[in-house]
């Protein structure tokens, strides 16, 4: 598997995209209303456009992908049943590697997710409460 850059980003892999990160968010955020989640997805679809969207891809499926805004991972999910895989983690290196600096937010109660980045030498450079949720933010930052 490889990572590859989407340049054009097609409806269905807009599809593709939201069902990821829908299931994404569901499993890995019990402790937030799943109606929160389906709440966002109009916004988050609108904000696929204007990321750079990274992707895995296993028999021409995504299986996996990042979306970068600038310097910011505004997320990074990977599709049930491909996870603890190493997919996350060949998207971080991919994401190093076009970037000198990362930064992301990741909720307190996500401990996997937060030991995932420090073990890709993410580090924690503040927390707040996200205003929409009422959860505990930690924003962690990778810098070359």
């Amino acid at each position: 598997m490889k990572v590859e850059k989407l340049d054009n980003l097609t409806e269905a892999d807009r599809k593709s995209l939201m069902a990821i990160w829908l299931a994404g968010n569901l499993d890995a955020h019990p402790f937030i209303a799943a109606s929160y989640w389906h709440g966002q997805a109009a916004k988050v679809a609108d904000q696929l456009a204007q990321a750079s969207i990274y992707v895995v891809k296993q028999d021409h499926q995504i299986v996996g992908f990042a979306g970068m805004q600038t310097h910011y991972l505004a997320g990074m999910f990977v599709k049930p049943g491909f996870r603890d895989n190493g997919i996350g983690s060949l998207l971080l290196f991919a994401l190093k590697s076009d970037y000198k600096q990362v930064r992301l937010n990741v909720y307190e109660k996500n401990p996997k997710a937060i030991r995932f980045y420090q073990r890709h030498d993410f580090v924690e450079n503040k927390r707040g409460v996200d205003p929409d949720t009422d959860e505990v933010e930690l924003t962690m930052k990778w810098q070359e």
